[in-house]
């Protein structure tokens, strides 16, 4: 459901309910989901899946109708970086709040903040008439990962430019930065009307990745009978290639027997250290010296044809799940919840 035909005249309450559950925290909606029943869940995640973008419009009418359904009073919230501390040391274990709390002190950067709520493409068109150093000073600025996306979608002739910037870059003034940061804001606050991205199928499967493994394979079992092909989609975004690594020895090694070495090769190019290691230490010496001479000697290759060739071996994996010859665990079960 594209962003641009999503008018909140012809919303359902289902849909507005859907539009609700993304807006709120994953805590949030944690708690919601676990009040609900299985066919209202079912309903809701349904709608999530089939959302494109919402406009801020739209949105924005959900929240007001939802702040007067409970009490027609002012909501407020404290935000800042003693409130994110509070959160922090009030909600988990002591060291992992230590360790958070020093990363909170050590990269607190206002500029991802400002831009966490946009696409890449839509910040990379915002960016396109600003000077290459500005762009790279931006960029120096995000995660690595979210500021490739964002490289990906700059213009063939800027591209260059900016990276000789980044790679040049060493120590800027705090004074340059602060400067940059009240432009960024200045500038994305005047994109009125931006479309956000809240729906998908992805969205509705870190959704279900917070439930109960169980119940999340129920509500899908239902979702099934609606929509198959969705529901699909939501089971393929669920569970990643870096996920396997949680496949019990006897069960990873059933999975390699099944994977040309040359899909494998590939599968790892992108794969985390501990999935790697994970391979390495199923298969003989050999083996893993085969695999990492054949990957020294991989050309380059798009991230979605590495991304297809993980899926498939996913697909392998959930196929041998189904056979009962593997067990995948994606942290679905118990208490413990994936955000």
């Amino acid at each position: 459901m594209a962003g641009k035909h999503l008018q909140y005249e012809l919303l359902s309450g289902v849909e507005k309910a859907a539009i609700l559950m993304m807006a709120l925290s994953s805590g949030r909606v944690r708690d919601l989901m676990q009040r609900l029943e299985d066919d209202e869940v079912e309903r809701i995640l349904a709608s999530v899946a089939r959302f494109d973008t919402v406009p801020s419009s739209t949105l924005e009418k959900v929240l007001l109708e939802f702040q007067e359904a409970i009490g027609k009073h002012e909501i407020s919230i404290q935000g800042g970086r003693e409130q994110a501390m509070a959160l922090i040391s009030g909600s988990i274990d002591d060291s992992r709040a230590s360790r958070l709390m020093e990363k909170l002190g050590r990269d607190e950067k206002r500029i991802d903040w400002t831009l966490r709520d946009y696409t890449p493409e839509f910040i990379a068109d915002q960016l396109s008439s600003e000077h290459p150093q500005t762009i790279a000073l931006i960029l120096a600025q995000l995660p690595a990962e979210r500021g490739a996306t964002i490289v990906a979608h700059l213009s063939d002739d800027v591209r260059p430019e900016v990276m000789l910037r980044v790679a040049n870059l060493e120590t800027v003034s705090s004074k340059v930065i602060h400067e940059l940061e009240d432009e960024i804001a200045t500038m994305f606050r005047r994109s009125v009307g931006a479309p956000t991205p809240l729906g998908g199928t992805e969205v509705a499967a870190k959704l279900l990745n917070g439930v109960p493994k169980a119940d999340g394979q129920l509500i899908l079992d239902k979702m099934d009978t609606r929509d198959p092909e969705i529901a699909a989609d939501i089971r393929k975004q669920m569970l990643t290639f870096n996920d396997l690594e949680s496949i019990d020895k006897r069960g990873f090694q059933a999975l390699l027997r099944e994977i040309p070495t040359e899909d494998l090769v590939i599968a790892l190019k992108t794969a985390s250290d501990e999935m790697k290691e994970k391979v390495f230490s199923n298969v003989s010496s050999r083996a893993a010296d085969q695999i990492k001479e054949e990957s020294d000697l991989l050309p380059p290759m798009r991230l979605s044809e590495i991304e297809q060739v993980q899926r498939q071996v996913v697909d392998v994996a959930r196929r041998l799940e189904e056979e009962g010859v593997l067990s995948i665990d994606t942290g679905g079960g118990g208490e413990d919840v994936l955000v």
